[in-house]
């Protein structure tokens, strides 16, 4: 069995050069904006959202997954710090985010099927995409952005494009009166 990184690095000899620098342009694009930790994670969230309803419809539940599988690994290897929390989150400036990305993968997934690159080449390139991006973020951060794509996108206004709030504020102290019953499933342990 490969590594992560090895099925990447195999991946992105496959798909040759143009592929690549769109790759690396949209991440780099993505990063220019220089958006705080949960501006960041609801661009990536929307990002993802829009492409597993375009792009995996019949497979939303196995993409996430993977997203979710190969983002922790990265993560692992990273060790991330929490996320900080030093501004009120600008949903205009996230969806400018989630735009670049959008577009991006758009354009990348375009370009890779014009070149008559095989499915499973262009799937590890997308996803390479997401867990690079949401890789850079500790574990509770990924599983909350995940979370919060999947239960966006079986909403029965969800369209593609639709903004997908990270709330990382949301979070409540407990007191002695409330019971976990109670309390929103926020991940999984």
């Amino acid at each position: 069995m490969t590594s992560l990184a090895e099925t990447i690095d195999r991946t992105l000899a496959n798909i040759g050069n143009d592929p690549r620098d769109l790759l690396l342009d949209t991440l780099d694009g993505f990063e220019a904006l220089g958006l705080p930790d949960e501006e960041r994670l609801s661009a990536i969230a929307t990002a993802i959202g829009t492409s597993a309803v375009t792009n995996h419809a019949r497979h939303i539940r196995v993409y996430l997954d993977a997203i979710q599988v190969w983002a922790l690994e990265v993560a692992v290897g990273r060790s991330p710090p929490p996320a900080r929390l030093n501004t009120v989150a600008n949903p205009a400036r996230s969806a400018l985010g989630a735009e670049v990305l959008i577009t991006g993968a758009d354009t990348l997934l375009d370009s890779l099927r014009s070149q008559n690159v095989n499915l499973q080449d262009r799937l590890v390139t997308e996803l390479a995409l997401y867990t690079r991006l949401i890789g850079q973020h500790d574990a509770n951060c990924i599983l909350l952005t995940l979370r919060s794509v999947a239960d966006a996108i079986h909403r029965p206004d969800f369209f593609p494009g639709t903004h997908i709030s990270v709330l990382l504020r949301d979070t409540r102290m407990l007191t002695r009166e409330q019971s976990l019953a109670d309390m929103p499933v926020r991940g999984t342990a």
